[in-house]
């Protein structure tokens, strides 16, 4: 139980902020212009995302209008988890919130959109929400109690704290996504030898995939019937972990008689693996594999010969992503590539395997510091987390 400083108060959240509740509309008043309509959808980590935008044309009373320092709060949604997702909105004119949404207005220290995100406010709404079937009501939100500074003060300086975090966090991603950008624009023009590199000016030659690979391995999955088959040393990959990219995790670890009684192939480190099957945009994904694994069905492992520098061809595929997909057997999303199809793939690239180095070099370059700047921003988010934690319930005070 969290011991709260003596000269903060326990009080209701709607004795700090008032509560203001969405616009009713129908589908009728729906149009491609008018006032914009904030919904769950908007509400991205936090922030606010206009990607998924509503038009209404009707008359929105000021009260319902967007005010500066708003806290936008789903309310009600198919999905638990999305209750009580929130974000502080900037003042909006023409811009008003629908009736699965909810504003707490009047935070005038920030204190209450840090305290709201928490878990100390987010563990209430969850026990709350859970009555009354994905929805937070109005008499749940009067039930939501927190504890506050007495100092205004206090309560600005720890919103502000947790803003510097938050600013930081923010910046790094958006630092992350424009690297992402130009690591995709090289990847394309290294590729398609738009882009040369100094020193290198031979031809490029047409190769089918069977062309540049001794072997190419698909797998299977030890009978689950079968304990024995399951928790030795071996390590098993499903298509689940393609999208480590460069995979050193396995899905499982299997036995030696799980590995003779089943169509599982071990894959050798630096094979290149393109998932075959799976959800959503998993099919037709590349992969590197730092480390000997046996494999599933549902993957394939490209081991190149002499002609093929194996993180050349892994960037290679990673930029036939499209293509792959489009071949695959089948039709809408269930569809699914093999062998005989992967074999036939014809790819044009550098004749010298020194130039494919050269590029695979560069690509991974830019995907280290992708990767360093990635591991700064989830370190700064724990960081931020337990911050958050210290801060909102006193048990580090900050001099004001």
């Amino acid at each position: 139980m969290v011991t709260y400083p003596e000269d903060w108060e326990e009080k209701r959240l709607l004795d700090c902020v008032i509560l203001v509740q969405g616009l009713t509309y129908t589908p009728e008043n729906v149009k491609p212009y008018g006032t914009l309509v904030l919904r769950s959808s908007n509400i991205k980590e936090q922030r606010l995302s206009l990607n998924d935008n509503v038009y209404v044309n009707l008359s929105v009373s000021e009260e319902k209008q967007i005010q500066d320092g708003d806290i936008l709060v789903c309310v009600r949604n198919g999905s638990a988890a999305l209750i009580g997702k929130s974000c502080v909105l900037r003042r909006m004119p023409n811009t008003t919130f629908g009736a699965f949404m909810s504003v707490l207005r009047g935070d005038t220290t920030g204190f209450i959109s840090k305290i709201f995100e928490s878990d100390i406010v987010q563990s209430q709404v969850r026990d709350r929400s859970s009555a009354t079937i994905n929805q937070i009501t109005k008499k749940d939100f009067e039930a939501i109690k927190i504890f506050v500074p007495t100092k205004s003060s206090e309560q600005k300086e720890i919103a502000s704290t947790l803003s510097c975090f938050d600013s930081y966090i923010d910046d790094l991603a958006e630092l992350i996504e424009k690297k992402k950008g130009i690591r995709n624009g090289a990847l394309e023009d290294l590729m398609s030898g738009r882009t040369r590199l100094e020193g290198f000016d031979g031809e490029w030659v047409e190769n089918s995939i069977d062309e540049i690979t001794q072997t190419i391995i698909t797998g299977g999955t030890p009978a689950t019937a079968h304990p024995e088959y399951y928790g030795g040393k071996i390590p098993w990959l499903s298509s689940t972990e393609i999208h480590q990219k460069r995979v050193s995790k396995p899905t499982a670890y299997i036995t030696e008689i799980g590995l003779q009684n089943s169509s599982a192939k071990i894959a050798p480190s630096k094979s290149v693996l393109i998932a075959l099957a799976g959800q959503g945009k998993t099919r037709g994904t590349a992969a590197y594999l730092l480390e000997s694994m046996a494999l599933n069905q549902s993957l394939a492992a490209l081991v190149t010969n002499e002609k093929c520098d194996s993180e050349f061809l892994f960037y290679l595929i990673e930029s036939l992503y499209l293509y792959l997909r489009e071949l695959s057997s089948g039709d809408g999303g269930r569809g699914g590539l093999n062998k005989k199809l992967i074999k036939n793939v014809a790819v044009k690239m550098p004749g010298d395997v020194a130039e494919q180095k050269a590029i695979a070099a560069i690509l991974t370059a830019m995907d280290e510091e992708i990767e360093a700047l990635e591991t700064e921003r989830d370190k700064m988010i724990q960081i931020r987390e337990g911050a958050m934690d210290d801060l909102l319930t006193g048990r580090v005070r900050l001099t004001v």
